[in-house]
């Protein structure tokens, strides 16, 4: 189910996230996106006093395993761990769910991909960035973060920023190429100091003053245009990578022993790599190896569950050439599932 998560083309809305702050809605409906229940057992009861009004509930993503004592690939498991957790606290009723509290992207990609699989619902997920840079505490580009999600199901991100200067600057960053809605979470205070590009809803943490600054339009809001239409959005799983169709491709390149060496090699002769999966252990390879890899990534494989393994562990956007050609509904379902690029 697609929630309509801003209706307005010249303010943001609210997620209302306070019982107190219920009232607010009633006299002003038109300032709120949807409203995130405190818990399941609330989610029907707020959503009968809201209609019509979206109602969700928010999911705490699990701290990522210990590398040392867990079975590879890590991935996989974190994703069942997620499953694990969100599973007794998904409801029917729910109209989205919002995701946050992601140790890293790559958790939180899987976290997507595990809600993916337990339902079809809508999902919001957090960014919290860390510099005035746009990137977020491991690094990952903001951009290459949106540029992922974006493909894998996600309709809005929310990003969060320890200070209202590096707030304002991933927004900025971000906007041009997000072809999703864009929200913020952001304390009423920083309202005089926050410019707001492109954003669609606010998580607000005090109601009422965001309530008043809306009303006064006291919220500054600018409209940045999209950029980059003609090129590709590849991240790689950290930075975010725009290409052609026509990018020129390594020749395979096996998941052995020497991957990292032979990733260095290839990084001077080709806008892309290639790799090629033969065996699980393939998988964990290129899990263990990711963050060797620096160019947009293009996996192929002759079994599609192999493949599919492969597009799960890595948490970037896979190129996908035609090599070992697979049929056009499979491929279909992984451009739909993992944001797999055809070229």
């Amino acid at each position: 189910m697609d929630i309509p998560l801003c209706q307005s083309e010249h303010k943001p809305q609210l997620l209302l996230n306070d019982p107190a702050a219920i009232p607010l809605y009633h006299t002003a409906p038109e300032q709120f996106a949807g409203a995130l229940a405190p818990n399941a057992e609330l989610c029907d009861a707020w959503a009968e006093e809201l209609a019509p009004l979206p109602v969700g509930l928010a999911l705490a993503c699990p701290p990522e395993p210990d590398a040392e004592h867990c079975e590879r690939p890590i991935t996989m498991h974190y994703i069942e761990q997620c499953k694990e957790v969100f599973r007794p606290l998904l409801h029917d009723d729910a109209a989205f769910y919002y995701l946050h509290g992601a140790p890293t992207f790559p958790a939180l990609r899987a976290a997507v991909l595990a809600l993916g699989d337990l339902c079809g619902r809508t999902v919001i997920a957090e960014l919290q960035v860390e510099d005035d840079e746009g990137h977020l505490p491991d690094g990952t580009d903001v951009r290459a973060a949106i540029g992922v999600l974006q493909r894998i199901g996600v309709t809005t991100v929310l990003i969060s920023a320890h200070d209202p200067e590096s707030l304002t600057q991933a927004l900025e960053i971000a906007a041009p190429y997000a072809r999703l809605s864009l929200g913020v979470c952001m304390h009423a205070d920083w309202l005089s100091q926050t410019t707001l590009y492109n954003t669609e809803v606010i998580m607000p943490d005090i109601t009422e003053a965001f309530v008043a600054a809306l009303r006064g339009n006291q919220v500054a809001c600018k409209t940045l245009p999209r950029d980059h239409d003609d090129f590709i959005c590849a991240p790689d799983g950290k930075h975010a990578h725009f290409i052609a169709p026509t990018i020129d491709i390594s020749d395979e390149i096996e998941c052995g022993p020497h991957l990292d060496e032979d990733l260095i090699e290839a990084e001077d002769d080709s806008g892309a790599f290639k790799l090629l999966l033969e065996t699980e252990e393939d998988v964990v390879t290129l899990e263990e190896s990711r963050y060797m890899i620096s160019r947009p990534l293009c996996l192929c494989a002759e079994s599609a569950d192999l493949l599919e393994q492969g597009l799960r562990v890595f948490p970037g956007l896979a190129l996908y050439d035609g090599t070992w050609e697979q049929e056009d509904a499979v491929i279909s379902y992984f451009e739909t599932k993992y944001g797999m690029i055809r070229l």
